[in-house]
């Protein structure tokens, strides 16, 4: 495995996928189904090179686990989508601000997802204490 690559977020294979699959007529849910499969690709490719997550040290207790990923990100899919020079500065701001606008109205999580009902006196950080 190349130097590097046990904490590579975006694979080149996750981003051919994403630029192949990406137009301007994309739509929000379209692009939040895409990051599922890429999010889907990227846990493929790690287990299939032997990768496994970073190590944690919890701030709290001093425990060491691994990391958990998250999944691929509607935010992280726009800025791979630039960085891959598919999108302007421009055309990334303001769809990254079309984005937080159509989240906040749809009560929508960072993934598209409907955001569960939060209970009181959760949090969204997992304590392993």
């Amino acid at each position: 495995m190349p130097s590097g690559d046990a904490l590579r977020v975006w694979f080149p294979e996750m981003v051919e996928a994403l630029t192949s699959a990406w137009s301007a007529a994309t739509d929000w849910n379209e692009l939040a189904d895409l990051c599922s499969r890429l999010t889907e690709l990227r846990d493929r490719i790690r287990s299939s090179r032997g990768m496994e997550p970073p190590l944690m040290t919890c701030p709290t207790c001093g425990s060491v686990s691994r990391a958990v990923l998250k999944d691929v990100s509607i935010s992280s899919a726009l800025f791979a989508l630039r960085k891959a020079e598919v999108l302007s500065d421009a055309e990334f701001e303001r769809l990254d601000r079309d984005w937080k606008k159509h989240r906040a109205t749809q009560g929508l999580d960072a993934f598209g997802r409907k955001k569960p009902g939060a209970a009181r006196g959760t949090s969204d950080s997992a304590a392993c204490c």
